[in-house]
Formats: C-alpha cells, structure tokens, sequence
C-alpha cells in the first residue's frame, strides 16, 4: 500500500551500464534538474574514441573528474584535465577521446535536454531486468530497432553523407516501423511510468 511519506525511488539512479569496456552510471535525473540535463559519470577506457557526431537538438558538457579527454568541438581540439570542461552545442560537430595508453579516464557529462535518453535507458534497464537483453542490447530485432531508430533521431555522423546514412539506415526504420505497428516503443510504462513524455 502507498504511504504518502514513502520515497519511490528511481532505479536508474546508480545503475552501472556497461559495453565494450565503457562505463557510466546515471547521477541525476532529468526530470529533477531545472534545465533538465540528464547527468551521468563516465569511465573510458584507454585509447577510447567516440567519434565525430552532430547532436540534432541537444548540448553536451562534459568536465573531466580524473585522467585527460582529447575534445575536438567545432574544429577546435582541446585536451582537458581535472577540472576543466567542453560544450557540445546542438548541430556543431564534436568527439572525444582517451588519449592515455594505460589509464582511463573519468568525466561528468551532462546531455541537455535529457528526458529523452534517460526514457531510453530506464527501457533498457527494464528489459535488462526481464531477462530481454544480451547484456543491455534487447534480444528482439524489432525493439532494437526502435530503440536505435530513436537514437538515429538525436544524433548523426557528419562524415556519412545524406544519401549514404538513408541507404544504411534504411532497414533500420523499416524495422522500427514494423516494430512500432507491433507494439515496441521507447517508452513502456512499466519502465519509465506514465508521466515520461519524449519528443
């Protein structure tokens, strides 16, 4: 039964995603920020590359905890330590990277806004829990593919022109469309609840 003193917690909150020796765990939510960032610590390992992408609606900031991070923003290449930080703002190009060949590195990244990738994760999360993934991806063609048709919405790589990122993606939303008119979504309500509301 409900106590209306009770605290419902949100499971996202210091869930530990893990891939391809990668790693981050969420630390705020978006829906309890003000500006609604979607916060997380993330640990790269070494020689770690994310390459250059577009965010289509969204900044990210990153500010290094610990170790070094190669950025490169607009055309601008930075390397940050301890303390210092880099904007990703919306539709400018940007990477990052580990340049260390023995040390990893730790950063806080804020994704603004954030509601959308934080629906996203609470669904993976979920399914992860229900045993419908291998490691966080979900087992099911179909889900994935809706899943990964939302991320092709946020961000895209520059280096792969139009008609070569439609080619590629073109099953992709196929799928997503099938999967989509079968019932799959980026938000189920048993994961994130009713009241998330993507784009």
């Amino acid at each position: 039964m409900f106590k209306p003193s009770a605290v419902i917690e949100n499971p996202l909150i210091g869930h530990e995603f893990r891939f391809f020796g990668h790693r981050f765990h969420i630390l705020e939510s978006s829906r309890d920020i003000e500006d609604g960032s979607l916060r997380f610590q993330y640990f790269a390992p070494p020689r770690a590359h994310v390459p250059e992408h577009i965010h289509t609606f969204q900044e990210e900031r990153f500010e290094i905890v610990s170790g070094t991070l190669g950025v490169r923003v607009g055309g601008r290449w930075l390397i940050l330590r301890s303390g210092q930080y880099a904007v990703g703002p919306p539709r400018i190009p940007h990477e990052w990277w580990n340049p260390s060949e023995h040390e990893e590195v730790c950063f806080r990244v804020g994704i603004r806004p954030g509601l959308d990738v934080e629906v996203m994760l609470e669904t993976v999360l979920g399914l992860m829990r229900d045993g419908k993934t291998i490691g966080s991806i979900p087992r099911n063609p179909l889900q994935l593919a809706v899943l990964t048709r939302e991320i092709g919405s946020w961000a895209y790589s520059p280096r792969l022109p139009v008609p070569v990122r439609k080619a590629l993606f073109a099953p992709v939303i196929l799928l997503a469309l099938i999967g989509r008119l079968l019932g799959y979504r980026v938000r189920h309500p048993e994961y994130s609840g009713p009241e998330a509301k993507i784009r």
